[in-house]
């Protein structure tokens, strides 16, 4: 099986399987007898080299160079084939990360503890072994969660798959503290789990300083146009109708709890620009009908690159009850900051704490407090305690609450050793109570 082409030739031949005589098909009356056929020609498995030989046949050549290793196992033969499919540049994200996975527990058969797991397997085929074991662990997760592999790219995949990994451990401390165990110390008394509705129509008039909130968009508005599909728990729902509804509710409780000569800011949707200032200023909000705009950085978000602009910005209504002044003046309504990196969200949608930090020192002084209706991250509470505010904040989720807590213990914690290190590590955060 020799080929010999003066222009161009085969740098790697391709690699075949030589079939066993198919006696089970036989007719030449020696069925039941071990026999063989050396008059007929040969059949083979074609094991790797399928572009290259495809490739031959599109160029109408008669012969291409083989290696036959007959002597392979079905299992050694699968190793070929994914070592060979490993190489190529056209495969899906999916079909990387299944066949890595695949490689891992092919290797495990064959060679046992030998195989060294994904770092052997990333050896033996000259990979990045972190990468690699990065790439088999997607894998084992899209087994139990599809819904991983129908991000648009393997970097949105594993960054669902990791806020999916933190959100099991923060429903396991949810779990904890449900069982009455006081796990954050007092800075729990400052964040409220529930409906925000109900957690606020208890709150006593004029008791905040300033709300400052991000509520769901309704994700339904982005189908098409930004990123598909929700990272929120089923908790949340996401539909337009009902959200329009909630923020319209919950901007009527925020204007009755703040304090006289105060302000508001609201994120919302930019598509959804005219129905939320109407809301807004239903509930009594004197409103800047141009927003601030938060300016993230970078190419933006979109499913279409081909025919829309990608989205890399949000804005914010800057409300006002009464008159306050505004304690930093002379700032731009565009406001640069960089957003969270990936790897250090607890939720989808957080905002970054310097961000906040801008608004809460330009709207409150220490002491004062700081409202969140949506608490998400919790980000807005470390913005407040880094500001010397206080704060009150609530959310649905307990998965997120149970995060929210965690992150603003250990920050108080934190400060509180800065502060004294020679001090025994005990939570002494004072809670704010409205009445």
């Amino acid at each position: 099986m020799s080929m010999n082409n003066p222009k161009i030739g085969l740098l790697h031949p391709i690699t075949v399987v030589k079939q066993p005589d198919h006696v089970d098909n036989c007719t030449c009356g020696f069925k039941d007898e071990p026999h063989s056929h050396d008059w007929l020609e040969p059949t083979y498995t074609l094991v790797a080299g399928y572009r290259r030989f495809l490739a031959a046949s599109q160029l109408k050549w008669k012969e291409i160079d083989a290696v036959d290793k007959e002597t392979l196992t079905p299992l050694e033969r699968e190793e070929v084939e994914l070592d060979e499919n490993l190489q190529r540049e056209d495969l899906s994200y999916q079909e990387e990360c299944k066949a890595k996975k695949r490689l891992i527990d092919l290797r495990q058969e064959l060679y046992g503890d030998k195989s060294r797991g994904a770092k052997g397997a990333a050896e033996h085929i000259g990979e990045d072994k972190t990468t690699f074991w990065e790439d088999a662990r997607l894998a084992s997760a899209a087994e139990v969660m599809p819904e991983l592999f129908k991000a648009k790219n393997k970097s949105q995949a594993i960054a669902r798959l990791r806020l999916a990994i933190q959100r099991e451990a923060l429903t396991e401390l949810a779990e904890k503290a449900a069982k009455g165990d006081k796990v954050w110390g007092g800075i729990a008394d400052n964040v409220h789990l529930g409906d925000c509705l109900q957690v606020m129509r208890v709150l006593p008039n004029e008791s905040v300083s300033l709300v400052l909130t991000d509520p769901p968009y309704g994700i339904d508005l982005d189908m098409g146009e930004t990123k598909k599909g929700s990272t929120h728990p089923v908790i949340y729902d996401d539909a337009h109708y009902d959200i329009m509804d909630l923020v319209a509710l919950a901007a009527k409780e925020a204007f009755r709890l703040l304090k006289e000569d105060s302000h508001a800011y609201f994120w919302f949707d930019i598509k959804a620009h005219a129905r939320v200032l109407k809301m807004l200023q239903d509930a009594g909000f004197t409103v800047d009908a141009i927003p601030l705009i938060w300016v993230k950085g970078g190419s933006g978000q979109t499913n279409h690159p081909d025919s829309r602009w990608g989205s890399a910005y949000e804005a914010c209504f800057f409300c006002r009850k009464g008159s306050r002044a505004m304690l930093k003046q002379g700032q731009s309504n565009v406001l640069a900051h960089d957003p969270v990196p990936g790897v250090r969200k607890i939720h989808p949608t957080e905002k970054p704490v310097a961000l906040l930090r801008q608004l809460i020192e330009t709207s409150t002084v220490p002491g004062e407090v700081v409202l969140d209706m949506f608490g998400g991250s919790g980000s807005t509470g470390e913005a407040a305690i880094q500001t010397g505010r206080n704060f009150i904040l609530i959310e649905k989720d307990p998965a997120y609450h149970a995060g929210i807590c965690e992150r603003l213990s250990s920050l108080s914690k934190a400060e509180k050793r800065e502060r004294d290190p020679l001090s025994p590590d005990k939570e002494e955060t004072k809670s704010f109570n409205p009445q």
